[in-house]
């Protein structure tokens, strides 16, 4: 049981790290996206302030992304470490009997 109880764990820190992942990819595609419409803006004679604040909080967006990644993969680790010696610990010890 306790073997199965990290499989699960294992795989739902994995999943959780996928999604991560997939948040950066995702954030970063929408971000650089408004980045590249806010510095053809400015090019063309935009609002300046505008477009500039529009670029930094896309990069902010990405570094929200990237620190929440980062999280994840530290909370994971610890999950899985806590997990590893709990099972250690709390693993029963086969009995033999003799008959």
């Amino acid at each position: 049981m306790a073997d199965e109880q990290n499989n699960y764990i294992d795989q739902a820190t994995s999943i959780a790290i996928q999604d991560a992942v997939d948040n950066i990819r995702n954030v970063t595609d929408i971000c650089n996206t408004a980045s590249g419409v806010a510095m053809a803006k400015l090019l063309e004679g935009g609002d300046k302030v505008t477009c500039l604040t529009t670029i930094a909080e896309s990069n902010q967006l990405i570094a929200n992304a990237i620190e929440n990644y980062e999280k994840i993969v530290s909370l994971s680790i610890e999950c899985r470490q806590k997990n590893a010696e709990t099972s250690r610990v709390n693993k029963p010890k086969k009995r033999f009997l003799i008959f």
